[in-house]
This record gives C-alpha cells, structure tokens and sequence, in this order.
C-alpha cells in the first residue's frame, strides 16, 4: 500500500508543480535576467517595480512578469486612454511589448534620451503606469 501512495504522491506534486507553471510562478520571469539587460522591471498584479528606472543610451531594460495575469509594456500615445500615461522623448518611437504571459518576459532596448512614459494596457485605469529614464551615453 505504501508503495501506491508514493506514487498518488508524486502524481499529486507532479500536477502542483504543472500547475504553479501554467500560473506563471515558473518561467523566464523567475529565473535570472538576461545579460543584456542593464536593469530589470517586475510587474507585480497592478504595478512596475520599480516605478521609475534611469539607464543610458544603448541600455536594455527586462520587464518579468511575475504575476499571475497577463501584462503589456506599452509606450504608445494612440493606445493609451490617458495621454499623460504615453509620453515619448522628442523623436522617440512608440513601442509596444503585445501580451506578455504570467511567467514570460519582454526586452527592450533604449537609443534615445529622455523621458518615457509607459503603461499596460490591460491595467492602465488601476495606475499601472511608470518612467523611463534614459540619460545620454558617457
């Protein structure tokens, strides 16, 4: 008999730990940065952390999805529902990461200075919104 729990046992893990990854507590997001990346945002149910970066020229920021929910990156004007939620540096190109899954995550990199401003569609009206820094290269 023991011998059959064992095995409910490790089918029971088995499915917790299928589980937990479909929910995003696995994946890309938990695991370490990209070496590219010169900072790293976490998104958390309806927040960027940290809510402001300062990088330089040429840098790349990583955001992680370490939420259970689906989340955008997205520093565009004409998707955004507050106009004060998009801004883009002078000459500065808009960019949007689409859906990023629980667990995954989304690289990007910055080649002109200035302020940016960003939001996730799908929580932009709870406040998910954050800044961009991007100071010139030295």
């Amino acid at each position: 008999m023991s011998h059959h729990r064992t095995g409910l046992t490790r089918l029971a893990a088995g499915t917790i730990c299928l589980l937990l990854g479909a929910c995003g507590l696995g994946g890309p997001a938990h695991e370490p940065p990209s070496p590219a990346a010169a900072a790293t945002v976490d998104m958390g149910f309806a927040s960027f952390q940290p809510a402001t970066v300062k990088i330089r020229v040429g840098d790349s920021i990583e955001w992680r999805n370490t939420a259970v929910i689906t989340h955008t990156v997205t520093d565009d004007p004409k998707a955004a529902a507050d106009p004060a939620d998009a801004v883009l540096p002078a000459g500065g190109v808009a960019f949007d990461s689409d859906d990023i899954p629980a667990g995954e995550v989304y690289l990007h990199q910055f080649m002109m200075p200035g302020i940016y401003r960003y939001f996730c569609r799908h929580h932009e009206g709870d406040g998910m919104v954050a800044t961009i820094v991007v100071e010139p290269a030295s």
